[in-house]
């Protein structure tokens, strides 16, 4: 009856309904196409921060709609609740820490708990990492994503991305030990259109079935084939053009970068 309590508790608190716009802006006018429809959604209120000092045991475990990663909603010792982003191997009754100060008697650090990077020993792998101390988890927060603390001084941490960045981030910011739980994300199928459909993506006409007016390649008589070059609406190549942001390609070509502090 408590456990079931804190949930209804947890649900009417923690969480905050989301209105769709469907790509308008404030002004009613469409920006942003293909958006449109989708299920409703509930945002959850997520704990980014984990600065309590107190140990917590997950009484439930949700996959969120606004993220990949699954979330849980943990019970801490002093009696608030939380909903914060698991870690693998992290279940219903797993023992997590969230603080900023631990003491090496009670224990070897285990998957979930949350501290400054000062207190986690090497070559282990963490997620959920501020950028900045008191900033909340910005680095490696997707699914199936950690960062491995490569090396660390009185400073600084050195970490290595999934990317193949390296970035030093302060030694006082927090982060929790594992990888970010649901390994499985990325083999997920949307399966039929009316998925699609239900996460708000509305279907894309082609530009050869629009009037000229609305598209370059649209017109003519009878079925069109494309021209030589493929342009979007606002009559821009985007076949065969570089993506990349040159302008910062000095920048990018370095593996190592410094975060400011």
């Amino acid at each position: 009856m408590i456990i079931a309590s804190l949930i209804n508790y947890a649900t009417k608190r923690l969480v905050l309904g989301l209105n769709h716009k469907g790509g308008h802006n404030f002004h009613g006018r469409l920006c942003i196409r293909g958006q449109g429809g989708g299920n409703k959604k509930l945002y959850r209120f997520i704990d980014f921060y984990r600065r309590l000092n107190q140990l917590g045991k997950i009484i439930r475990t949700y996959k969120d709609t606004n993220r990949n990663s699954r979330i849980g909603l943990v019970l801490y010792a002093n009696g608030l609740c939380s909903f914060l982003i698991i870690q693998k191997d992290i279940k219903i009754n797993s023992i997590i820490f969230s603080g900023s100060v631990y003491n090496a008697k009670n224990g070897p650090i285990l998957n979930g708990f949350s501290l400054p990077l000062k207190y986690m020993p090497l070559f282990s792998t963490l997620s959920n990492i501020e950028s900045k101390p008191f900033n909340g988890g910005q680095i490696s927060r997707a699914a199936n994503v950690g960062s491995l603390l490569v090396s660390k001084n009185n400073n600084y941490g050195f970490f290595k991305l999934n990317s193949g960045w390296k970035i030093k981030i302060s030694i006082n910011c927090i982060a929790s030990m594992g990888a970010i739980a649901d390994t499985y994300t990325c083999h997920e199928s949307i399966g039929k259109a009316g998925k699609n459909r239900a996460l708000g993506h509305r279907p894309k006409v082609r530009g050869v079935a629009k009037n000229p007016c609305d598209h370059p390649h649209g017109g003519g008589n009878g079925k069109k084939s494309k021209p030589m070059i493929p342009t979007n609406a606002w009559k821009s190549v985007f076949k065969w053009k570089h993506t990349k942001n040159t302008k910062k390609q000095n920048l990018k070509r370095r593996l190592f970068k410094i975060l400011k502090t």
